[in-house]
């Protein structure tokens, strides 16, 4: 579970990530303070504006300044717990920083473009660093000092499997291989015919006994030729109806006739054939072991952080 102590802190501010949020500069000033630590209007802007973004990429119209208190509330709670983790020790390695700010960095491909974010997103390098020490630091105290508190016995887990068993389900699915004669634009009568030609090639040399993964290598238009034309497993709904439907219809190590597709020609190979299914217990135990676990540490971060405003100054200028 540790890895995922951070999980229980971002629920406290509203599940808004700590970096990588758009600034607006929507307040001027600093927004509260905590025990006399400042709460930056930036903070409270890059917060607000990304937690807006994915309500109203879900559809949502959140009330303006309902959402401002709640994240500022989420960001006091953060305060909080990042002060209790400061007076007992918990603090962030430098070294750990540097990984983390390393990995964040090597995701831009050029020094330029990962400046630029920053100051997209309101950020220096300095200033990056030090969110990230607040967050390895909170994780810390959390891991140290919360989730030790936490249990989940085994019995627990089975009574929440058991309950939750209809929605531990699997559809059937299928791991199939093909080889394609591609056509990059359908009404190209010349491609079509050209790529038709190709494959009953393909299918001719099926017909005399040539391995299909060979000749799935060596012949295939599709990016999956450099694995034999292998396409991994899949349920229905995700490959085009065509495809799809001779692919399910197939029984295993069964070889379809040529089938078109808006991409073109195939010709499939069903490899193995898995049933519909509840998955068993062995196989979930330990994610519902994790879920519950962060579940049981939210609620005590909760009783943290009430415990903690009970005793610290708080004031809030919004």
């Amino acid at each position: 579970m540790k890895n995922r102590f951070i999980t229980a802190v971002i629920y406290l501010a509203l599940m808004v990530p700590a970096v990588f949020l758009f600034a607006a500069d929507l307040y001027p000033g600093d927004v509260a303070l905590v025990n006399g630590k400042p709460i930056s209007s930036a903070a409270l802007d890059r917060k607000v504006n990304d937690a807006l973004m994915k309500l109203e990429a879900g559809g949502q119209v959140p009330d303006k300044k309902t959402l401002e208190q709640n994240v500022l509330e989420g960001l006091i709670n953060n305060e909080l717990i990042y002060q209790e983790s400061m007076k007992t020790g918990y603090k962030a390695a430098a070294t750990m920083i540097e990984t983390q700010y390393s990995t964040i960095k090597g995701q831009f491909g050029t020094e330029q473009q990962f400046l630029n974010m920053l100051e997209q997103r309101g950020y220096t390098e300095e200033s990056l660093r030090e969110e990230l020490g607040r967050i390895i630091a909170i994780d810390n105290y959390i891991g140290g000092e919360v989730a030790p508190q936490v249990s989940v016995p085994e019995e627990e887990v089975l009574r929440y499997y058991e309950e939750n068993s209809k929605v531990l389900w699997e559809p059937e699915t299928v791991r199939a291989s093909h080889i394609l004669a591609g056509v990059d634009d359908p009404s190209d009568e010349g491609q079509k015919k050209a790529a038709l030609r190709k494959i009953k090639e393909v299918e001719k040399k099926i017909g005399k006994g040539e391995e299909f993964e060979a000749l799935a290598r060596e012949y295939s238009d599709c990016p999956s030729s450099a694995a034999a034309g292998d396409l991994g497993y899949f349920q229905k709904g995700r490959m085009v109806a065509e495809f799809e439907n001779a692919a399910f219809a197939l029984e295993e190590g069964e070889i379809s006739g040529i089938v078109e597709t808006k991409f073109g020609y195939h010709i499939i190979k069903l490899v193995e054939r898995k049933p519909e299914r509840t998955i068993p217990f062995e196989e979930v135990k330990s994610d519902i072991e994790q879920w519950l676990g962060e579940q049981k540490i939210f609620e005590e971060l909760k009783v943290l952080v009430d415990n903690l405003k009970k005793g610290a100054k708080i004031e809030r200028y919004l």
